[in-house]
């Protein structure tokens, strides 16, 4: 290679020592030249990403014709013959173009871009007119006949509710003998954790092991839906894909003081059975929706916290690129948990696996461009920080709201800073005075800390001012002053446009033309939702219907539940989704007929005994699937059955923070009380050890399948937690309590026991298991008259840490 380099180089010289800078005469030489020096260079470092025979053409340019550099790429013709200064080709391999120099892996030799150069200059002499002039494009056509991309069909000779009958006749015919129902304190326990997340009431006969008839179970059933710890479940699965958080995360991590609000928007949508299309609808396009109330105004604002919601890079000075990142992250949000596709792939070249090309993107784009996402600095007009965009709520709230940041956003935002430091400051000076046992130090901290709280006591006074000025407002997005389509961007480098896209939709999903119909004269985004959630769109419903169905199986009809794509998995149901989206549609879109539906057939109400070893993974659903408990329901579990849950919905819990960056706040920022686990603050990077050992989201992203591992510290969080310890300790205290004993022979050392086992595994224990608890009471006790608070918390934290307690079968 070394060699065949030099010689090109030598024949190279040779050439211009014979033609200096004048144009070659002849068209042999033109050819030779091309051929022998050029082409060369295009083959080596240009193919593998700009050819057809690599079925690559980045950015739409391919350079192995005339035709492909001719017509160009994205940013149009990336030669202008005679112009070699003004070409783009020649600009980008002498990394001219910021964030746009190729060949990526290093620049090509001196000698090569005065081969180029010469080249361009002289005329761009290229031979290969033979080739057609095509540029390599998705398929649009052919994509649509991807499974996902068709439209949603029903069979008209199906019955209304017959779920039990496409799993069955798919089993009948591998062969498969399907599990006996489960029984019925396994039924219950199962129930409740999967639509309310709380473990069954040890006070109700739901926790009986008695027999349940079909309408006992429809009645509990259409109890829990109508509860409202149904919303506070379900809502967090929403959560999950909303990549909701109660701070920035990321380089800069300030808090979301209002976030809350859209979580508990959402908690209360889904016990409100407000139908998904309009839930949908809500988030993209809240702040344009039509109302009739001042009430539905500000719920509707409140909706499109979920488009404010992603970590961001806000501390830099590019601006233009941070808006093209956020833009970035909502379209993946978006696009993966809404319609199952990995859209932002197209962010930098056509989709490498769906039928996404890049254009469809910059498509999506310019709704979010044309929307105001982050607005001002966050501490200053210098400052880098940029700051969310704020909505006011109430009579005038947005003209309140903008008067009064106008007036006081900084010194706002400077008076949070100066309170919360004061007093951590005074505390640290307190503390140090408790411990003074010099003189003249004890005088040097009564004067520090006589000044620090006149200091704090000015700045507690400016902020409970501002407080009060301040009109109640949410996180929400507006349109942009600025509203438009938007240029691609080369390699997604947002300095690097080419060729504006009208705002539009995915191609593959819609018949004709692609382009949205933008008739407010805005940014489209009404539109966008109404195309997303409309009933013929082949994905979103279909999507939604599948996450039901994994968070009720654990598994999903499609087990990839965020990619629908042709790197997805295909449905092991296919009819069986296609019915059931068919009548989610019909029914209106309605989640809890949806999930009673599924709930209420047998397949759901299986035992996880496994009945055939000719399926090992269960994907025709002989069986049901073993869970573990995921760790908000851990925590919610052990608040419950120790007496201590707090069932009042929780709101604004960090509002003491300053704005500014918390990441090294340490245990000041440690909020934590005994609501659920949903209600309290999520601190991206600073999530607590419940939620980081037990697997808890990755709430940076659209989360739709939750990792699930099984590994040692969660058995020693369980064994050594100060949280499980003390949770088991009023449990203790309450088991005790309610047995109404005291002097405690065997027998009744062992009915305390089981009494134990039954309240926190939610069944009554086995005789194997009824021995093994009580002989380890027995022995704790060690010939004592009676058992003693510890003896049962130990027992407590026993069960807790068991396989039982943990897994839901």
């Amino acid at each position: 290679m070394g060699f065949e380099i030099l010689r090109r180089t030598a024949i190279a010289c040779a050439i211009f020592f014979t033609f200096g800078s004048t144009a070659f005469s002849d068209d042999t030489q033109h050819t030779t030249f091309f051929s022998e020096y050029v082409q060369p260079i295009f083959e080596q470092h240009c193919f593998d990403c700009h050819s057809h025979d690599a079925g690559e053409a980045n950015g739409g340019l391919v350079l192995d014709s005339k035709a492909g550099w001719s017509v160009g790429g994205d940013s149009g013709p990336a030669v202008l013959p005679g112009e070699a200064a003004k070409s783009l080709l020649f600009q980008v391999v002498n990394h001219e173009v910021e964030g746009l120099k190729m060949p990526p892996d290093g620049k090509l030799s001196e000698d090569e871009l005065q081969l180029i150069e010469k080249w361009i200059s002289d005329g761009a002499h290229d031979p290969r007119d033979g080739k057609a002039a095509t540029r390599l494009a998705i398929n649009i056509e052919a994509g649509r006949k991807w499974w996902a991309f068709q439209p949603v069909k029903r069979r008209v000779d199906q019955p209304a509710s017959s779920i039990d009958s496409f799993i069955e006749a798919r089993m009948k015919a591998e062969g498969l003998e399907p599990a006996l129902l489960a029984e019925a304190s396994v039924l219950r326990r199962r129930l409740r954790y999967d639509l309310t997340g709380l473990p069954p009431d040890a006070d109700v006969a739901e926790v009986a092991d008695s027999e349940l008839t079909e309408s006992d179970y429809e009645l509990i059933v259409d109890r829990l839906l109508d509860s409202s710890q149904f919303g506070e479940k379900w809502g967090r699965h929403w959560l999950d894909l909303a990549r909701y958080a109660d701070s920035n995360g990321s380089s800069f991590n300030p808090p979301f003081r209002r976030a809350w609000k859209y979580r508990n928007w959402v908690i209360d949508a889904f016990n409100d059975g407000m139908p998904i299309n309009q839930f949908i609808r809500k988030q993209i396009a809240g702040d344009l929706l039509p109302y009739q109330t001042q009430q539905e105004r500000d719920s509707n604002l409140t909706a499109t916290g979920f488009l404010m919601l992603g970590s961001k890079v806000l501390g830099t000075f590019d601006k233009e690129q941070l808006l093209m990142d956020v833009v970035d992250e909502q379209i993946d949000t978006i696009s993966k948990s809404l319609l199952g596709l990995t859209v932002a792939c197209a962010r930098c070249h056509d989709h490498k696996f769906d039928p996404i090309p890049q254009r469809d993107y910059y498509a999506l784009a310019g709704f979010f461009t044309s929307t105001t996402t982050l607005d001002d600095r966050m501490g200053g007009p210098k400052e880098d920080e940029s700051d969310w965009s704020r909505r006011g709520l109430g009579k005038d709230g947005d003209e309140r709201l903008r008067q009064f940041l106008q007036e006081n956003n900084y010194a706002w935002v400077k008076a949070t800073q100066k309170t919360f430091h004061g007093r951590r400051s005074l505390g640290r000076l307190e503390e140090q005075l408790a411990n003074a046992d010099d003189a003249m130090k004890v005088n040097e901290l009564e004067k520090k800390i006589a000044e620090e709280r006149e200091s704090l006591e000015e700045w507690t006074s400016k902020l409970e001012d501002f407080n009060r000025q301040m009109p109640d407002y949410v996180m929400a997005v507006r349109d942009a002053d600025s509203i438009g389509d938007e240029a691609i961007r080369i390699r997604g480098v947002a300095a690097s446009r080419g060729n504006v896209v009208p705002r539009g939709f995915l191609q593959v999903t819609c018949s004709g033309d692609a382009a949205a119909k933008i008739q407010s004269g805005g940014s489209g985004r009404l539109e966008l939702a109404d195309w997303i959630a409309a009933d013929d769109n082949p994905l979103t419903a279909r999507v939604f219907v599948n996450r039901v169905w994994k968070h009720l199986f654990r598994e999903g009809i499609v087990r990839s539940v965020d990619n629908f794509g042709v790197m997805g998995e295909v449905p092991t149901h296919p009819e069986l989704l296609e019915h059931l989206t068919a009548r989610f549609i019909e029914s209106g879109w309605k989640l809890k007929p949806l999930i009673r539906e599924i709930v209420l057939s047998r397949a759901y109400r299986r035992s996880v005994a496994i009945s055939s070893e000719t399926d090992p993974e269960n994907r025709l659903l002989s069986h049901q699937n073993r869970r573990r408990l995921e760790p908000e329901e851990l925590r919610d579990t052990l608040l419950s059955l120790s007496g201590q849950l707090d069932r009042s919905q929780g709101t604004g819990m960090i509002d003491h923070l300053p704005i500014g960056d918390v990441s090294n706040l340490g245990d000041a920022i440690a909020v934590e009380d005994n609501r659920r686990t949903v209600y309290q603050p999520v601190i991206r990077t600073l999530e607590p050890t419940v939620l980081q050992v037990f697997d808890a989201p990755v709430n940076t992203m659209a989360t739709g399948q939750r990792a699930q591992t099984i590994v040692a510290p969660q058995a020693l969080y369980l064994m050594n937690s100060q949280a499980v310890q003390d949770a088991c300790h009023h449990m203790a205290q309450r088991f005790l309590r309610q047995a109404h004993v005291g002097t405690q022979d065997d027998v009744q050392i062992g009915m305390i026991a089981a009494d134990a086992f039954h309240r926190i595994v939610g069944r009554q224990p086995n005789a194997e298991e009824r021995e093994i608890l009580a002989r380890y009471l027995v022995n704790q006790a060690d010939g004592r008259r009676g058992l003693s608070h510890h003896d049962v918390m130990k027992l407590c934290q026993t069960i807790v840490a068991s396989t039982q307690f943990q897994f839901l079968d």
